[in-house]
């Protein structure tokens, strides 16, 4: 039965026709931005019957973005953990926990306004329960390109569609007043630190009233009262994910301050290209490949890749796929290893804030080790609740 909710649910979504923006997201080029988010995702799964016990699954997911972009700089910190309780079909089989936790950050310092050409500082922190040492490392070197946060303009774009609807609006924003509106929703926390926290969507929307005035498009010239609750509505009780464009390649070099198992001192060779393209003001897809030579006594080499693509079906549900791949090259004859996780997840938002998730995962280990029960792919289903901190 709740497949075939979900279904109707999506055919609906993909029926339902939407107006074409007069401007698409690549079109928003200024860099000065700011974002910040933060989630928790816990999700539970069981399975008893035809088996000598019951077996579950429980994994908890929390990260953390917090990402500056000006013409000079751009710095982003990311944070994310995970932690995992499951146990076995099989009598005997124990419960087994396991919990690891990220920590990057990365300075990006442009040489000049107009140049795509920067100066980076990277650090990375990582810690395993079953680890005795904490993973640290530090890096530096030169990139060229620049990924631009065009959320505050499909935030625009969205309100417009909801203004529209309502018959609010009329007629045709051309495309420098839609990038001056989202230049205004972009500064948002500008405006709560200048009039505060309890009166500055008065001032804030007022600004994109007075742009929408001015462009002739509000019908009887003025946002109104029901104007406002709609704007109002769509900006902070809706669920809109963050839409970027643009791409960016890095190259330098890194140290290995101290490994999992307390070796430090490794120098190391850094790549990293990132890709971001939004399709229309629902799809997002982006990719970012990173590769590491690290030159210990004998040279070993890890190549990730992590790809994702996300459509909005609707204002309420989200579709999110998940590639990620790394491949491990060990030194001094150790054991290469080859990961690939695939998932897909249907996501439904109660509120901005709280949503529940369903989603279908495929795993797999290479070690090149037969009948050491890692050898067949893992399929896994999950149901779970997404709460946003920030």
């Amino acid at each position: 039965m709740k497949k075939n909710l979900l279904t109707r649910a999506m055919a609906i979504a993909l029926a339902t026709p939407v107006a074409a923006p007069a401007i698409e997201l690549t079109n928003y080029l200024d860099p000065e931005s700011r974002w910040e988010e933060a989630f928790v995702l816990g999700q539970f799964n069981t399975k008893s019957g035809n088996q000598d016990q019951m077996s579950y699954n429980l994994n908890l997911d929390a990260n953390y973005l917090n990402n500056y972009s000006s013409l000079m700089r751009v710095w982003k910190i990311e944070l994310d953990g995970n932690s995992n309780v499951s146990r076995g079909p099989n009598d005997g089989d124990e419960s087994i926990d396991a919990t690891q936790a990220n920590a990057n950050a990365t300075v990006d310092n442009y040489f000049n306004e107009k140049d795509k050409t920067f100066w980076y500082g990277s650090a990375t922190l990582g810690y395993q329960d079953d680890k005795d040492d904490i993973y640290t490392k530090v890096g530096a070197g030169v990139g060229y390109g620049r990924v631009i946060n065009a959320t505050p303009l499909a935030k625009v774009l969205r309100f417009e569609e909801e203004l529209r609807e309502h018959g609010l609006i009329t007629g045709k924003i051309s495309d420098a007043t839609y990038l001056a509106l989202a230049r205004i929703v972009d500064r948002q926390q500008e405006f709560r630190s200048r009039y505060g926290e309890q009166e500055y969507k008065a001032y804030w929307f007022l600004a994109m009233e007075e742009l929408l005035r001015l462009e002739g498009v509000l019908k009887g010239g003025k946002l109104g009262a029901a104007g406002t609750l709609h704007m109002d509505r769509v900006l902070f009780d809706e669920p809109i994910s963050v839409r970027k464009h643009g791409w960016l390649v890095r190259g330098g070099a890194g140290l290995v301050v101290q490994d999992f198992n307390g070796n430090s001192g490794d120098p190391s060779i850094d790549l990293e290209f990132e890709y971001a393209k939004p399709y229309g003001y629902r799809g997002q897809f982006i990719n970012v490949l990173r590769y590491s030579a690290i030159m210990a006594d004998g040279t070993g080499h890890v190549v990730s890749n992590n790809m994702s693509y996300s459509y909005e079906l609707s204002d309420r549900i989200d579709w999110v796929n998940r590639w990620k791949f790394q491949y491990d090259k060990a030194g001094d004859g150790g054991i290469d290893t080859t990961t690939n996780n695939l998932s897909s997840t249907f996501r439904y938002y109660l509120t901005n804030i709280i949503s529940v998730d369903a989603t279908l995962a495929l795993n797999h280990f290479e070690d090149d080790i037969d009948d050491n029960g890692n050898d067949d792919v893992d399929v896994s289903t999950f149901v779970g609740v997404r709460y946003r901190l920030k």
